[in-house]
């Protein structure tokens, strides 16, 4: 297999390889892929013996590109967290973030053209889990001549595929960074995803997924954005941000509030960078998430997990509920995970792993380098 180098590259410059030219991706729940593109972003420099690589999983709307250079004039999806000397420390560690399967920023998905047919996948795109998303991400490391992970670091959906690595390849993975993720989506989220889908597959423009070569289906798109988006932040921010404050020149019937100006705005930015299909597609992968798929049951499967595991919970997060990530935390436990557990409160709620860099520095620093705490911080 030719070895892609993979020495510091070129600031900023996103690199594509293609996989699985030879054999397809069998998936999880039936249907096979080939010839997948895989967009991926590195940072830092590898060491000699290659023992630093950490390997970055995004969130449910991420990219591979957490940080531009500052002279890209452009902000990454964790900027302020990455560089020489932070949290994600680039003069310590390699790092290599690749764009999900089924995404729509480089990597093969639902917009992607498909071979068999000259045009995109659109409704025959299969349906993908996680498991098969750390697959391509595996295929990838093994491309690029990566034996062996330092960590796996990933919030929210992020958090459930750095899971998933430390259970499918657990000698090939020492630390795991977990952030604001459960090991499994609850009814109540599950219930907010499938309002979204509904937003989306009830826009007169999406024609079953098949909208590629006409009027795309914005306005469900946009809805769902602006659901998902209350559930990333909590009440208290949006009072604080926000209040009853109305618009200059309100509409009574719009966006007559402040808060809904906003929302408005979220949605209308959406469009921007995110297809319809990706959306549905990894939102499903959420819903469907079980560590325990391809085992005989979770604690089978957790048990596999050799790496030091650190979990952070922030507790007024309104999507990954405190209950469920203390769940999973006895569940971790008693599995026998080397687990370390860090719970506190963050206006921001879900998204205080991307913002809140005061309260998650030193946890993500430790979980880095396998440094347990001393004890629970509540």
């Amino acid at each position: 297999m030719r070895l892609l180098s993979i020495t510091k590259l070129p600031a900023m410059t996103i690199k594509t390889t293609t996989l699985f030219t030879y054999q397809p991706l069998d998936l999880i729940l039936g249907g096979q892929l080939n010839h997948i593109d895989v967009a991926y972003q590195t940072y830092g420099e590898l060491n000699e013996d290659k023992s630093n690589v950490v390997l970055i999983c995004h969130a449910l709307t991420g990219d591979a590109e957490p940080y531009f250079d500052k002279e890209e004039n452009q902000v990454g999806w964790w900027q302020n967290f990455m560089g020489d000397g932070l949290a994600l420390d680039t003069s310590r560690y390699f790092f290599i973030c690749s764009n999900v399967l089924g995404g729509c920023k480089g990597t093969t998905g639902p917009s992607s053209i498909n071979p068999k047919t000259n045009r995109p996948y659109g409704s025959q795109f299969p349906s993908v889990i996680v498991q098969d998303l750390v697959k391509v991400q595996k295929a990838l490391l093994d491309t690029l001549g990566i034996t062996h992970l330092h960590a796996v670091i990933g919030g929210s959906f992020g958090g459930m595929q750095a899971t998933q690595w430390a259970i499918d390849y657990p000698d090939f993975v020492s630390n795991v960074v977990n952030l604001c993720s459960s090991l499994s989506f609850s009814a109540e989220a599950i219930g907010f995803n499938h309002v979204m889908r509904q937003a989306i597959i009830n826009d007169p423009n999406f024609n079953n997924g098949d909208y590629y070569n006409g009027p795309r289906p914005d306005k469900g798109l946009s809805i769902a954005r602006m659901l998902g988006m209350l559930t990333y932040r909590t009440d208290i921010q949006l009072t604080k941000a926000f209040g009853r404050a109305t618009k200059a020149e309100g509409d009574l019937q719009a966006d007559y509030f402040q808060v809904e100006s906003y929302l408005s705005y979220q949605g209308q930015k959406f469009l921007a960078r995110f297809d319809a299909n990706s959306y549905l597609h990894l939102l499903r992968a959420l819903d469907l998430y079980d560590p325990s798929i391809g085992y005989a049951d979770l604690k089978t499967a957790l048990s596999r997990i050799k790496a030091g595991y650190t979990l952070v919970a922030v507790e007024n997060d309104q999507l990954f509920k405190v209950p469920e990530l203390r769940k999973s935390k006895q569940l971790l436990e008693q599995s026998g995970v080397r687990l370390t557990y860090h719970e506190f409160a963050s206006d921001y709620g879900h998204d205080a792993f991307l913002v809140d860099y005061a309260f998650f520095e030193k946890k993500i620093r430790d979980g880095l380098a396998g440094i347990p705490a001393d004890s629970e911080e509540n």
